[in-house]
């Protein structure tokens, strides 16, 4: 099993990114691969559990054959690659199936994913955990709605 999303049409990209804007900011991760690829097959599968095991990111698969217009316009020129996104805005790219790198961009996106919108100076112990809870009940909310639009 997988929750790895294949992406159909440039309109579904732009929908996706423009989604990752909703949400108080919200974290996904591309993979451009095509099917002729060797690295892009082997890596496949890992890419699948990635997937499951990083919940909180949304994980995009664009074929590049199927999709030339959306590959030259993230500039993609080799595959596989893979690009983090967040809030919409591009945040890293890796070129080519180093898993080295493809953990640290997913260790990238999960820190900002969880960084939250920032703490106040100042209150009392009460009011942090009032601000945890929010956090905690924001972030539930966003990951249900992810999985109703999934």
């Amino acid at each position: 099993m997988s929750r790895v999303i294949h992406v159909a049409s440039k309109e579904e990209w732009q929908s996706r990114l423009a989604e990752s804007r909703s949400f108080g900011g919200k974290a996904v991760i591309a993979d451009f691969t095509a099917k002729w690829c060797g690295p892009c097959q082997r890596i496949a599968p890992i890419y699948d559990k990635l997937s499951l095991e990083n919940p909180e990111l949304t994980f995009l698969k664009v074929d590049v054959d199927e999709l030339q217009d959306v590959a030259a316009e993230c500039g993609v020129s080799a595959m596989p690659t893979f690009m983090g996104f967040f809030n919409g805005e591009r945040v890293e790219v890796v070129v080519g199936a180093d898993m080295q790198k493809i953990n640290a961009l997913i260790m990238t996106l999960n820190t900002k994913v969880g960084a939250g919108s920032g703490q106040k100076l100042g209150g009392n112990e009460a009011s942090a955990e009032d601000s945890a809870e929010a956090r905690r009940a924001r972030m539930l909310a966003a990951a249900e709605a992810r999985n109703k639009a999934v």
